[in-house]
């Protein structure tokens, strides 16, 4: 295994086994060196020196010191015989149980109150005992902070002693690997070092992160090395359905009658070129008939795709009361800003997705096995974030893909590496704010709400249901009127209540185009006097808009409209959030 140097402050912290290690699986890093380098950096004695200071920081300062000292020891001692994790199968149970009990006093500080209050140290110290915990060897997620805390606390408090009291696959396989051959064994340790990182990466703050970072590649590099699944092709199927869809989407493209000159070539050059290409149509001719028997069987997929769709969506959609979303041919900065963006205007874009990696490879559930199956993520569990039930566990994405909503792509980067920047986030202020990954089964469910930034969704996966409606009808939405959630509507689209929510049922769905005609005929008599009449027609025009959102095509939400999102399949989509 290659050696790969990282930076934990000034001191390297070399990503290697150590040396005299017969018989033993390799580990995927010299943990002795990543303790004693940790110790001794520049980030270490900053975090001492501000659990100092901290209001019940001193005792946990002189705890970390102490469960340092004993990881050190632990590594020191156990190396020889490591398993490929930590140091081995919770050896250092004893001494560094003291590792655990610093991840427990930070973990009810950063569930004292309000996330947003908690001082950042006491995320930074749960992220060194985080490390400290997968130096040592200790079991993941079976002895978890929070877990059998008493007392109140809120739904919030509920809900996070829940995720950080599940059962962590790391825990069960430790015990069976011992018994099971050194694979197995390290194997059960590399889940558990991953299971702390990940949690390391999750709640814990920025001053130890690229530490952090590096670990969790160089261990999840070794679990693929273990598995065998560090190179992925798409299924033969999937990679000739792309093909397929590609050229069906050339062969549309050719058929679509052009107005002379309106591309930028000159009419007699344009004759003179498709004068030339004649002679290949016989060759051609042999290509139609397959190309039209597969266009057959996608107009008869996606009428299938279109009635299996209309089982999930609410009432009333993709009908007559509505307007559909205008769809744009990968528009030019300039078109996306003049028509969309400076107007407010919904708009879905296609073929802007093109050079995703995502469009093809997330699409099949051994894809992300491989890049990221023992990586533990939190799950929304529950119909969406306002229902009774509604909270987050803790699980690895691989059970999540076998059994079955979170920002991943900071925590797996190597997803991030699928994705491209939209290259309309450089209009505005052109600062990125958010990229949120939405991973989840058919039918689920995001409730009405407004964002305060420009959104692209853009769809990798699947296929996405999303209702639309102007800021001019927020009164119709019902929105809460304090708390967390006063940019989301009390109104169930998908069975509203009318006799609740009476303003929802007479919200317009579309009004007359001839009235917009109008409009723009007093605009042109009176001037500026009109500009208010278009404006509040348009408005009213486009009251309600849906579409339903496919694979490569990705939709503009501008900031403040509601907007109402439903999965009608398995979906994979990520969020830009820009200014």
């Amino acid at each position: 295994m290659a050696a790969e140097t990282v930076a934990a402050g000034k001191q390297p912290v070399v990503l290697q086994p150590a040396a005299g290690m017969a018989g033993a699986v390799e580990p995927a890093v010299d943990w002795q060196q990543v303790v004693a380098a940790l110790q001794g950096s520049g980030e270490w004695r900053e975090l001492l020196t501000d659990l100092a200071a901290a209001p019940g920081g001193p005792s946990v300062a002189a705890l970390l010191r102490r469960a340092a000292a004993a990881a050190a020891a632990v590594v020191a001692r156990d190396w020889g015989s490591a398993a490929g994790g930590g140091s081995g199968s919770g050896s250092g149970a004893g001494p560094c149980r003291l590792a655990e009990a610093v991840q427990q006093v930070a973990w009810e500080k950063l569930h004292s109150g309000d996330w947003h209050s908690v001082s950042v140290v006491w995320r930074d110290a749960y992220a060194a005992a985080c490390i400290l915990a997968a130096a040592a060897g200790l079991p993941g997620g079976g002895a978890s902070p929070g877990r059998g805390r008493q007392g109140g606390g809120g739904g919030q408090q509920q809900g996070a002693g829940q995720a950080a009291g599940a059962l962590g696959a790391a825990a069960v396989a430790a015990e069976a690997g011992a018994a099971e051959g050194p694979e197995a064994a390290a194997a059960a340790a590399l889940a558990a070092a991953l299971w702390h990182l990940d949690m390391a990466a999750i709640m814990g703050g920025p001053l130890l992160r690229p530490l952090v970072d590096s670990l969790i590649d160089a261990q999840q590099r070794r679990w693929q090395q273990l598995h065998g699944t560090a190179a992925w092709r798409p299924p033969a199927g999937q990679r000739a359905a792309a093909a397929l869809a590609i050229a069906e989407q050339q062969q549309q493209a050719q058929q679509q009658p052009a107005v002379d000159g309106e591309d930028g070539e000159e009419p007699s050059a344009k004759r003179q070129r498709q004068g030339g290409m004649a002679g290949a149509a016989g060759e051609a001719g042999k290509a139609d008939d397959a190309a039209g028997e597969s266009a057959a069987a996608a107009a008869r997929a996606a009428a299938a795709a279109r009635a299996a769709d209309a089982a999930l969506l609410p009432p009333g959609s993709l009908g007559p009361r509505g307007t559909p979303v205008a769809t744009a041919e990968l528009p030019s900065l300039e078109a996306f800003w003049r028509h969309y963006m400076s107007t407010d205007t919904p708009v879905v874009v296609t073929g802007a997705m093109e050079d995703w990696p995502a469009v093809t490879r997330w699409c099949d559930p051994a894809y992300l096995i491989a890049v990221a199956g023992p990586r533990t993520v939190p799950v929304e569990v529950g119909e969406h974030y306002l229902a009774e039930g509604w909270g987050q566990q803790l699980m690895t994405l691989q059970q999540f893909v076998q059994r079955h909503i979170h920002p991943l792509f900071d925590q797996i980067p190597a997803l991030a590496a699928d994705i491209r920047e939209p290259p309309y986030c450089v209009l505005g202020e052109g600062e990125v704010q958010s990229i949120n990954a939405w991973f989840g089964p058919p039918g689920t469910v995001t409730p009405l709400h407004t964002d305060p930034h420009p959104n692209l969704l853009c769809q990798a996966a699947g296929r996405k249901y999303v209702r639309l409606y102007s800021p001019a009808h927020t009164q119709a939405m019902y929105p809460h009127a304090e708390g967390m959630h006063t940019n989301t509507g009390q109104v169930d689209v998908d069975a509203p209540d009318h006799e609740r929510h009476p303003l929802f049922a007479q919200a317009p769905f579309q009004g007359k185009p001839s009235c917009a005609v109008a409009a723009h005929v007093q605009l042109f008599v009176v001037g500026f006097a009109a500009v208010c009449v278009v404006s509040c027609l348009l408005l009213y025009m486009v009251a309600l808009a849906d579409c339903v959102l496919e694979a490569g095509q990705m939709l503009f939400i501008p900031p403040g409209w509601w907007h109402y999102v439903k999965s009608t399949t398995v979906s994979f989509s990520v969020s830009f959030w820009w200014r």
